[in-house]
């Protein structure tokens, strides 16, 4: 809340969240005005979303946790994914305390974060990363895969990590995130040939083929054996 307040302040996003309720600029202020005088009956709200979360066994996240203090106090109320961390030392914090932590993918891609905050590679290199979330643009979380192995900051198969089977634990999904048996069996088949230019081949779901782009390629074999990656 402290972060939007401080945005009005700034003309140009003031405009752009103006522009996203589709309001005018004084009805706006109204509503932001209305949900700011009920700032005090957050706490108890989220308490109660919270236990309701506990009760039916639902994972939950907090997001942008501004301070250690903070990622405590929601993992005082089972939360323990912490998504988009502010911060290094909320974020060594989370992973102190073996949270889950959620970095955005696109921040990988173009290095670093838009809003001037973490730097995802950064956080990762550190060991204070768990999960990639693609962050709006679904076609990052496989860049970024390939970025972080490119650039060193992992091998390719600790980065596929981040995007499959550490999401998977994170949201309570045992039944997939890995090549086992047992498992779903999710599967893409990613042409790698072009440097930073993964292309996803072929798609299977459960064990279905389900999307194929171009049949010639399963076709054609690679001089050397290419490794399966299990889909997130």
């Amino acid at each position: 809340m402290d972060a939007t307040i401080a945005s009005l302040d700034k003309p140009q996003k003031r405009s752009r969240m103006v522009e996203r309720t589709g309001l005018s600029g004084d009805d706006f202020d109204a509503l932001f005005a209305s949900v700011v005088a009920r700032a005090d009956d957050v706490p108890a709200s989220i308490a109660r979303l919270a236990n309701a979360a506990r009760n039916a066994s639902v994972r939950m996240l907090s997001h942008d946790d501004e301070s250690p203090e903070m990622r405590q106090a929601f993992r005082a109320q089972s939360v323990g994914i912490a998504e988009f961390p502010v911060n290094e030392e909320t974020a060594r914090e989370a992973a102190d305390a073996g949270d889950f932590i959620v970095f955005g993918a696109p921040n990988v891609v173009r290095g670093g974060s838009h809003t001037g905050w973490t730097k995802a590679s950064d956080m990762i290199a550190k060991g204070l990363c768990s999960v990639l979330a693609s962050d709006y643009f679904y076609p990052a979380q496989l860049l970024a895969a390939f970025r972080l192995a490119a650039d060193g900051v992992l091998p390719l198969a600790q980065a596929w990590q981040l995007i499959s089977a550490a999401p998977a634990r994170a949201a309570g999904l045992t039944d997939r995130g890995t090549l086992a048996p047992g498992r779903r069996a999710d599967i893409i088949l990613v042409d790698d040939r072009l440097p930073l230019r993964p292309r996803v081949v072929a798609v299977i779901a459960a064990g279905r083929l389900v999307h194929l782009a171009d049949a010639s390629r399963l076709r054609s074999s690679s001089p050397t054996p290419r490794k399966a990656v299990a889909a997130a």
